[in-house]
């Protein structure tokens, strides 16, 4: 009877799963098109306004880095059998559109000074909750079942957030430093990534503040998720010992 009960409990579960990859494909379809066209009209209106070739193309690349990213999810499917969690991918698809569209794109880096920290928060969430999906990949391999210690799950969760975190300001200095850009604001009279020779460079102390602040925001996030994973952890673990014992 529990077997029976298990059984219908899990095709249940597959056909949700089912229903809710066809309404993110479906959706997926339709937000391709909407950020393709708005690619198109944003470069026709920066090469309407005489933008430099650098700006239009700096803006373009972010409409095509943004379309990796979403086609990102099918490819591991495909390719890999990995399936991403709906709400992760839909996290995900939201924060990169937040970052690449709305703050590079229509540059409300520079135009909302405070957008960049922002985002910055929520990108220590997020990478927080993408470290809780590979534990969850590698406790539910095969038979296998692997003990995880509340504090050491703590403690990868915010050592992920915070190693991706600093590797992420590495590229942004060497993106800088190779396109002559500011997406580390090193600039005192513009937080825009794209800034002009008139534009005054921050010194000393001061211009290592974007980088620290983004690195804490980071933390800020991992924290959090930390602490729920903290006080879910006993749950998960009495969920994959059933997986395993099944």
């Amino acid at each position: 009877m529990q077997s029976e009960t298990q059984t219908v409990k899990n095709e249940t579960q597959t056909k949700n799963t089912i229903m809710h990859n066809n309404r993110l494909h479906q959706l997926n379809r339709i937000a391709t098109w909407l950020i393709a066209g708005m690619a198109v009209a944003n470069v026709a209106w920066l090469i309407a306004a005489k933008s430099t070739w650098d700006e239009i193309v700096f803006r373009g690349l972010q409409y095509v880095a943004m379309l990796l990213i979403m086609y990102l999810p099918r490819l591991l499917r495909s390719r890999f059998r990995i399936e991403v969690p709906w709400p992760l991918s839909v996290f995900i698809v939201v924060f990169c559109f937040s970052s690449l569209i709305m703050g590079d794109g229509l540059d409300l880096y520079g135009r909302v000074p405070w957008w960049d920290k922002l985002l910055h928060g929520e990108s220590g969430f997020l990478l927080s909750m993408i470290a809780l999906w590979l534990i969850h990949i590698i406790m539910a391999e095969n038979d296998k079942y692997i003990y995880f210690n509340k504090w050491f799950l703590c403690l990868f969760l915010v050592m992920f957030s915070l190693g991706l975190g600093a590797c992420w300001e590495i590229m942004e200095y060497s993106y800088d430093s190779l396109m002559g850009t500011n997406t580390q604001q090193f600039m005192a009279t513009t937080t825009s990534s794209i800034f002009t020779p008139e534009d005054e460079p921050l010194c000393g102390h001061a211009a290592l503040r974007d980088s620290m602040q983004d690195l804490i925001l980071d933390l800020v996030g991992a924290l959090i998720v930390a602490v729920y994973g903290f006080i879910r952890h006993d749950k998960l673990i009495e969920r994959y010992k059933q997986i395993a014992a099944s």
